[in-house]
This record gives C-alpha cells, structure tokens and sequence, in this order.
C-alpha cells in the first residue's frame, strides 16, 4: 500500500493502493503453484494416461507427447510454463485491485481502465464494511462499493485527513 504524503502525485491526493506485500505474496503463491502444478504434471503423466477416466485426457497426451519429444528440455518448459501460467493469473488478481486517490475535493477510484470519481459534496461519510469501501451519498445511499485489499486504518486515516466523515463502526 502506498501511503505518499499529501500532493505526492502532484494533486493534493493521498493515494493508496494494495499493499506491496501482498502483491509479492500473490506472485510467490500463483508462480509458486503453478511451477508445482508442472513437477506434479511431469512426474504424474505417466499414471494420469493408465487411468481408464481422465478428465481432459487430450491436454495430458499432448504434454505427454511434448515433453517427449523435447527430451531434457521438456520438462524444464512443462515447469516453465507453470511458471507463466501462475504469473498471468497473479498478474490478473493484482491488476483487479483498485486504486484509491482521496482528497478534501473528490475520491478517485481508479480499476483498470475504469476510473470513478465522487466529489466531496455528494459524499456524506465513508467506511469499510465486509471487506469493501463504501461511500455514502448525502441522502444515505450507496454512492460506491468497491471491494479491496487497502487496510481499514489506511482508509480512514486518509479520509479523516482529507475532513471526510468516517464510520469507525462499521
């Protein structure tokens, strides 16, 4: 998560953002298993092809042909690309975070491509509930619920500090 002191980006903004430590978790955890998924495949193709019942038998006989085939290269690429294959889907989950910019004039809630922004007049009070950020409109409905990884006392102490109301209770 980062936490810059205010006008760090140049707008008066503090931005916060998924912890970095999850996001080094994340890719330890998906490259990790997917570099274990290739050993399990590579040692276990051989039993997987005697069994009568295999789901997706044609994906297990092409590894099976490819590694084959490649010889002492073969299984290095089968762990390889375990390797890629978790590092996508690390890329993935992180990339599903959101970013969120918060100042005395608006919020930003930056995903993707995808970029909403609540001025301050529209916004009564904010708080954490279940996992989720939520905005709440002048008039008591939801403005915005946006689920993330950013700490709650991250959260409310940028808010606080940009004068939003916070529900500590939540």
């Amino acid at each position: 998560m980062t936490v810059p002191p205010a006008g760090a980006d140049g707008s008066g903004a503090t931005v916060l953002t998924y912890p970095r430590n999850d996001v080094v978790w994340t890719y330890v955890v998906l490259v990790g298993g997917g570099v274990a998924l290739g050993v399990v495949l590579h040692l276990l193709r051989g039993w997987l092809l005697s069994l009568d019942v295999l789901p997706w038998r044609g994906v297990v006989v092409t590894v099976d042909r490819v590694v084959d085939g490649w010889g002492a290269w073969g299984p290095i690429a089968l762990v390889a690309a375990g390797a890629l294959l978790g590092a996508l889907l690390a890329a993935a989950e992180v990339d599903k975070e959101p970013r969120v910019e918060v100042s005395r004039e608006r919020v930003v809630v930056v995903r993707g491509k995808s970029r909403r922004t609540y001025l301050r007049d529209d916004v009564r009070e904010a708080l954490r509930e279940d996992g989720a950020l939520v905005l709440l409109a002048t008039n008591g409905t939801e403005l915005a619920r946006v689920r993330t990884g950013i700490p709650a006392a991250d959260l409310e102490r940028a808010f606080r500090d940009a004068g939003y109301a916070w529900d500590p209770h939540a």
